[in-house]
């Protein structure tokens, strides 16, 4: 039988999300490797740096953590867009292994950044608070792929995934603090890190639950 025309749309958003993921990393890349290395623009607004770590450590642990964060926006896309995962189980797990362990990198490294973050100690807090929810989202995805609930899986790997934007969220958000209400650079990146976590918690149980709703009692 050939798809339905549910799989078939749901075919083209994972498409469409991986080739906007793609398009961000190839972005994301150029900036942060070859465009400015220094995180120069960045380091700008920080305060303080040289009184806890040298900027030499610092930058070396945010490249890990960008790094990470880019290989599993593409290894999540990607087994998002492969809507026949079935026909190929291993090269999904293996997909998905990749996607759990750059998650965890991006975890610890943000363990490391988080003290140091702009904002003070309230984006210190969000931060490690997120931290937290990423750890436990990501062990659900692992945990229901075990025990074969693969819709319950499904929505964890969303409600993960989406996480994933939080930087981009932040820059948008703190544009738009800065440049259209006219905050200080701190203090509209500490308003656009708490926003953008509430609002991608509340993003990722809308698309898990629309995605993939539940059709019995049990939830996860």
């Amino acid at each position: 039988m050939g798809w339905s025309r549910a799989t078939k749309r749901l075919g083209w958003a994972a498409g469409t999300v991986f080739l906007a993921a793609a398009l961000y990393v190839v972005y994301m890349a150029y900036t942060s490797f070859v465009a400015d290395p220094g995180d120069v623009s960045f380091l700008a607004h920080k305060t303080g740096l040289h009184r806890h770590l040298s900027r030499g450590a610092w930058l070396v642990v945010l490249h890990v953590h960008v790094a990470s964060a880019l290989v599993a926006i593409l290894a999540g896309a990607l087994n998002f867009a492969w809507t026949r995962a079935r026909a190929h189980p291993a090269l999904h797990r293996a997909v998905g292994y990749l996607y759990l362990a750059s998650v965890l990198g991006v975890d610890g490294t943000s363990g490391y950044l988080a003290p140091e973050a702009t904002g003070g100690e309230v984006v210190t807090v969000a931060f490690n608070l997120l931290n937290v929810y990423w750890l436990v989202a990501a062990f659900f995805v692992y945990w229901m792929a075990h025990k074969r609930r693969l819709d319950a899986h499904r929505r964890w790997a969303v409600r993960s995934y989406v996480f994933l934007d939080t930087n981009a969220l932040n820059r948008g958000f703190t544009w738009l603090g800065v440049h259209v209400i006219g905050l200080s650079f701190a203090t509209a990146y500490e308003v656009a890190v708490c926003l953008s976590i509430a609002a991608n918690v509340a993003l990722g149980e809308w698309l898990a639950l629309s995605l993939y709703p539940c059709t019995s009692r049990r939830r996860a």
